[in-house]
């Protein structure tokens, strides 16, 4: 089945923007397609009226003890999987340039948002979550993965916001707030931590039939409108927020954030 027909069965359409989280195995497994087949289906179903948005995040942190890798927009791999590299590298795409949540962009988004976005709240306002929060017809995908990998959910946890937005869950490695380029220093808000327990935001959205999961060959894919997650995540993540630390004790940035909090 051609991906096109996929994308249009889910909904996808001409001038959707599309913040886009993947798996290339699962791709790879369900289609047989290489990566940049799945990139360019895309962007011929959304056309450049829409947009196509992928995390490029490089997570290049100021430490303590002052032995940060320091993050370069042009040369800095993303390391959210080979999707996001692959198109991060292709032509027309902009990448922003934060230190620790850089973003790749096509189509629309570049008239709006330039490679000189690095917002203070890397994943909150001013950003591209936040581009995606105030403008009509944006979309979440998720190909091959589960909300583990739902970047929007750290969004929520600023607007809502949750008690541990402003709190560093990673003290205990040296972090401090704020992330390293070859432009400088950048003092940030927040710093986002664990999103395993995003999938508890899952489950109340699937549960109560509010999004559909479309499966291809042991392939799932979500296709959400941004809008419907501000209208239920916002209040769920307001009146659900000790579930979304995750309560295993090996996760250590979610333990970091319940101590401080007291939230057992």
């Amino acid at each position: 089945m051609k991906l096109e027909k996929i994308y249009n069965e889910i909904g996808v359409k001409n001038g959707h923007h599309i913040l886009v989280h993947s798996s290339y195995r699962k791709i790879r497994d369900a289609f047989n397609i290489p990566i940049t087949d799945f990139i360019t289906s895309l962007k011929n179903v959304v056309s450049v009226k829409g947009s196509l948005i992928m995390p490029a995040f490089t997570y290049n942190f100021a430490l303590a003890l002052g032995t940060e890798e320091i993050f370069n927009r042009d040369k800095s791999p993303a390391k959210t999987g080979a999707v996001s590299e692959c198109f991060r590298l292709m032509p027309d795409v902009v990448r922003t340039s934060s230190p620790t949540h850089s973003f790749s962009l096509w189509g629309e988004v570049t008239n709006f948002i330039g490679e000189d976005n690095s917002p203070i709240s890397p994943l909150g306002k001013g950003s591209v979550l936040d581009w995606l929060a105030n403008t009509s017809g944006t979309y979440i995908m998720l190909v091959g993965v589960d909300f583990h990998s739902f970047t929007f959910g750290h969004y929520l946890e600023t607007a809502a916001p949750v008690p541990w937005a402003d709190i560093s869950p990673w003290d205990y490695m040296f972090v401090k707030k704020a992330g390293v380029s070859t432009n400088g220093i950048q003092r940030l808000m927040e710093i986002p931590g664990c999103s395993k327990s995003f999938v508890n935001f899952e489950n109340y959205l699937v549960t109560n039939r509010l999004i559909d999961a479309y499966v291809f060959n042991n392939c799932t894919i979500y296709y959400v409108s941004v809008s419907l997650l501000l209208e239920k995540g916002l209040q769920y993540f307001r009146d659900n927020y000790s579930e979304l630390l995750c309560k295993d004790e090996n996760c250590r940035p979610c333990c970091e954030r319940r101590n401080k909090l007291n939230l057992y």
